[in-house]
This record gives C-alpha cells, structure tokens and sequence, in this order.
C-alpha cells in the first residue's frame, strides 16, 4: 500500500517476508500472515481459535448453543448465518472461514495477559 505524505515523500506499507513451517500454519492465520481466502482448509485454524478463545465469547457473539466440537459449532453458525446449500444443508467450510474473518476483523474478543517480566522485578528492587 502507498500512502503519500507529502508531494515528494510517499510511505510503502507491505508485509515482510513470513516463514512458515506447517507447525506454524495455525499461528500465521491467526495473525492475518496468510489470507482467509486462500486456505484449502479452514478447519485447522477455527480449532486452534476455539482452543484460545473461551467458549461464552462464541456463544455470546453467535447466539448459539453451547457445543462439544468444531463441526457442532461450525454447523451451529452455518445455520445462523445462512451459509446452506442445496437441501439446506450447512455449508462448513464457508461458516469455517466467516468465523476466521470475524476473530481477523476484532468481533471475537481474545486477548492474553502479559507475562510477569524480570526487569520490572529488579527495576523495583533496585528503587527501593
């Protein structure tokens, strides 16, 4: 993305360069390194999310039931969401995706606490 400045001083905005493992996969989805569109399986990355995110936030977000796994939750929004096809049936991998593009977008809320950091510590220690 080019953004102008001024008449003589444009700023690029692009992404670096991402080096991806298959460990990492999950991880890089999360963090928007790799487009929702692209992914030939949305599954992996919307269970890594349901590990992070507490369940209320999801249910809160989606109105639905509580649920035992993925698929009952992806199948749950599917429903809600209006994402069938022919014979109303859930269309899954479509429901996998608007749930990744609803967590990339900040409509599900997660967050984790800073660890406990060393230099704080000795920084206090030293004060006093």
């Amino acid at each position: 993305q080019e953004i102008q400045l001024d008449k003589n001083i444009v700023l690029l905005d692009s992404p670096g360069v991402v080096l991806s493992t298959n460990d990492q996969t999950n991880s890089l989805i999360l963090r928007s390194a790799i487009k929702v569109e692209e992914l030939t399986d949305p599954f992996r990355p919307v269970e890594a999310l349901l590990a992070r995110v507490p369940q209320e936030e999801i249910l809160k977000l989606y109105h639905i039931a509580e649920f035992q796994s993925t698929d009952n939750m992806l199948g749950q929004v599917a429903r809600k969401k209006g994402l069938l096809k022919n014979g109303g049936v859930a269309n899954m991998e479509e429901a996998a995706r608007a749930v990744l593009r609803d967590f990339l977008n900040g409509k599900i809320k997660y967050f984790t606490a800073p660890p406990p950091s060393a230099l704080i510590e000795n920084s206090d220690e030293e004060m006093n």
